[in-house]
């Protein structure tokens, strides 16, 4: 009996499990996770660009390195290849686009300026194809200023422009409602849109009475309480010797309001729900639920009023991701009746200690130790007094806070300096004032994105041949390209099309495409080939907002650096010479005991062929494989292991000899060749080759099966940072808009430290505008003054 006994006991557990667990089981719950899974299923990206300033001169460049963000992971996006980048003037018109390679989640680059470049505001636009998907803009925009060489006038600074005062109402929870309290955050700015900072206003009663005092902060925001009346309350504020007033939103009589604290209790948030006894009824009728959300992370609390107009439901911050949160009251009816945001400060963060190590009389050597491994940076080195530094764009403002907002947060530096109870109050005040977020409930319950554009990995190179084939399955067409290192090969479809996948290319490549059959026999070729993926347009393109507002004050006019003009080049002179077929890298280092030859202009034999009757075995290629193999026909190992030769072409080592596939030898200048010279190595390597290649490719194409190809709108070639040469470093232009320098790739191994150097250019103290971001997704956004002295 003992046994059955047991079994009995175990039934009643599992049997009152299932039990609860049905109970607790919410078909409405379980909806609203669903769509908030599907709706944000797709990976998004977000990307932050660092510019090295933000005000140039014309004769300047734009320096920037780009960091992307995978927001599920909350690390950076390793997978992300291809980024496009788009320069805009403040009137909307492009000026220039890139595309970028992004390798393990950074990207670096510049764009050129002008004098074509007028002073004014300029705005560059960074997103990917994969973008294309979603129905919000998930781009990120990036402003900056320029002052032409020759007018010297800018927008540096923004001054206040008193010909219309904006006021705006934020109900918390999105309305006032009558006959309960409510919370009303206020923001109150220029025509601009610059805010109003440090002002006093007056709550003024329906019966012109002022009943409370509303200052706002530097940054023209505050919030109040206010009695939901069905008569009308107004603000009034004297600004600047003028009396502006504005009423508050009218009061509804039906509905709900929510007042949230963030800040108070560090590991707690609180919800106050709140209804009148008009519309208590209607909830209690159905069910209503608070869920507290980013992205597809949620967590969802019943709302029951029951026999009560207010309700209390605290969680913890644990429940909360990092960033930005969003809290909605959603019904039965899948209606969202409230909104709001809140916001959690990352526990985690990428710190920084940076010395000076050593000081010469051309540069000055910094250390730096961080708190994690395999981390990316980029610092910009500035004057001190430089007023070229515009912090409202942060690392932790594009993955942490723009995301979700409609518009891009100004002063975003400032809530992550110093932070403290005062400063997540602020933020909290921000986030008040944001109104309604990107992220529309009415789009997560009816239209879930769907990948229709691509993530792309590299280019794609098409092709069509415009010849007739009698069997395409025993053709190959094949591309080369000794600039690029690449040999590739690819099968011909029923539409006479092929394709090349996944290519890293750079801007202005020349490539060379060739017909090949099963015997590795090149013909004749006939192809359009094009890229389709150089040059990608977004479905959101970058618009210029348009405010029409006085002109006041005068235009301020700045001292800006000078530059040195430059080397005069004199005139080519020729020396008319005896024209004779010398050897021209013989002296070169390691050649002294090759053999060397000059090719002829009109040699069309094959360089295999050439190698071969030289002192090398080089197995016969057949069918479509690109696999090139030398040997030497020396045996020099116990076991009999077959050695290779080194081959350099163009003084770089090669780690194969595919490259030398369908090579021409006219095709090449000149060849040194040792088939029995001893390769100090591990690699049992016995030989040399060394190839040269002809300068602008053969001379004579016509003869070649090879079609030629430049590659354009490809990826924008990697410089390395090359500043402009000033006149002079202790001129007040280049206090204000100097830079000393970019070092736009520094990252850190295991080892946690790296070095850096930069240029003396006699400062006392200088600014460095450090950003980056950890393999774990831990962010930096930090500004140094250190001295020199």
């Amino acid at each position: 009996m003992q046994p059955i006994f047991r079994f009995h006991v175990i039934l009643i557990f599992f049997t009152a499990v299932f039990s609860s667990y049905s109970q607790e089981t919410d078909p409405q719950k379980t909806s609203i996770s669903k769509n908030l899974e599907d709706y944000f299923f797709l990976e998004r990206e977000n990307i932050h660009l660092q510019l090295d300033k933000s005000v140039f001169i014309s004769d300047e460049d734009v320096w920037f390195k780009g960091y992307v963000y995978h927001r599920k992971e909350e690390v950076p996006f390793f997978t992300t290849t291809n980024v496009y980048a788009t320069l805009y003037d403040e009137n909307g018109t492009k000026m220039q686009d890139k595309l970028l390679f992004s390798s393990m989640g950074s990207f670096s680059g510049k764009f050129e300026l002008g004098d074509s470049f007028k002073s004014g505001k300029y705005y560059i636009q960074v997103f990917t194809n994969w973008m294309n998907n979603f129905k919000e803009d998930e781009s990120s925009v990036f402003e900056f200023s320029v002052v032409n060489k020759n007018d010297k006038t800018a927008s540096i600074t923004s001054t206040l422009d008193y010909s219309k005062i904006n006021i705006e109402f934020y109900p918390e929870g999105g309305s006032i409602i009558q006959g309960i309290q409510n919370t009303v955050a206020i923001k109150v700015s220029d025509c601009y849109g610059n805010p109003l900072p440090s002002i006093v206003g007056d709550i003024i009663s329906p019966e012109g009475k002022s009943i409370q005092k509303v200052t706002l902060n530097k940054f023209g925001l505050g919030k109040f309480q206010v009695f939901g009346d069905i008569r009308t309350s107004k603000i009034s504020f004297l600004i600047h010797d003028k009396k502006v007033e504005e009423n508050l939103p009218f009061a509804i009589p039906n509905g709900l309001t929510i007042e949230i604290n963030n800040f108070a209790l560090k590991d707690k948030a609180i919800v106050k729900i709140r209804t009148n006894e008009k519309s208590v009824a209607s909830f209690k009728s159905k069910k209503h639920y608070l869920v507290v959300h980013q992205d597809n992370k949620s967590i969802i609390f019943n709302i029951d009023f029951k026999n009560t107009l207010e309700q209390n439901i605290a969680f913890s911050k644990d429940n909360l991701s990092e960033g930005v949160n969003t809290i909605r009251i959603i019904d039965s009816d899948m209606k969202q009746l409230a909104e709001r945001f809140i916001f959690k400060y990352p526990e985690e963060t990428l710190n920084l200690d940076i010395k000076l190590f050593k000081k010469g009389k051309d540069s000055i050597h910094f250390s730096g130790n961080l708190n994690s491994i395999n981390s990316s940076l980029s610092i910009a080195v500035v004057p001190e007094q430089s007023i070229a530094t515009n912090q409202d764009y942060s690392i932790r403002a594009s993955f942490l806070l723009n995301p979700y907002l409609t518009k891009n947060v100004a002063n975003a530096n400032y809530y992550f300096e110093g932070i403290s109870k005062a400063k997540e109050f602020e933020l909290d005040l921000l986030l008040l004032t944001q109104g309604t977020g990107k992220y529309k409930w009415e789009n997560i319950i009816t239209t879930p994105p769907k990948d229709n554009n691509t993530f792309d990995f590299g280019l794609t190179i098409k092709g069509t041949i415009n010849q007739e084939l009698n069997n395409r399955k025993k053709f190959r067409v094949k591309l080369f390209s000794l600039q690029s290192s690449i040999s590739e090969s690819a099968e011909i479809n029923d539409k006479n099309e092929f394709y090349f996948n996944n290519m890293v290319l750079a801007d202005s490549t020349w490539v060379n495409f060739t017909l090949t059959d099963d015997k590795n026999k090149p013909t004749v070729l006939k192809l359009y080939p094009q890229i389709l993926n150089g040059r990608r347009t977004f479905n959101k393109p970058f618009k210029a907002e348009k405010k029409q507002c006085a002109l006041i004050g005068e235009k301020i006019e700045y001292e800006t650096p000078s530059f040195v003009n430059g080397t005069i080049m004199l005139e080519d002179v020729e020396i008319a010479v005896e024209k004779k077929k010398k050897l021209k890298y013989s002296n070169s280092l390691g050649n002294g005991n090759l053999r060397g030859h000059k090719v002829d202009e009109n040699d069309q034999t094959d360089v295999l062929n050439f190698i071969r009757n030289n002192g090398f075995e080089v197995p016969t290629i057949n069918g479509f494989s690109n696999t090139v193999e030398i040997y030497s026909r020396s045996i020099t190992t116990i076991n009999g292991a077959r050695s290779t030769p080194i081959l350099f072409i163009d003084c770089l080592q090669q780690m194969s000899f595919d490259l030398l596939l369908n090579m021409r030898m006219n095709e090449v200048d000149e060849i040194y060749i040792n088939a029995h010279a001893i390769v100090p190595s591990v690699n049992n390597n016995i030989g040399v080759i060394k190839i040269y290649m002809k300068k602008g490719g053969s001379s004579s194409p016509q003869k070649s099966n090879a079609v030629p190809y430049e590659i354009k709108n490809a990826f924008s070639k990697i410089e390395p940072f090359k500043n402009k040469l000033y006149a002079s470093t202790e001129n007040k232009g280049f206090q204000n808009f100097g830079l000393i320098h970019w070092i736009p790739n520094i990252y850190s191994h295991e080892s946690k430290q790296f070095r850096f150097q930069i240029p003396n250019m006699g400062q006392k103290k200088v600014k460095l505008l450090i950003e980056g971001f950890s393999a774990e997704g831990q962010l930096i956004s930090e500004i140094r003054t250190i001295s020199l002295e």
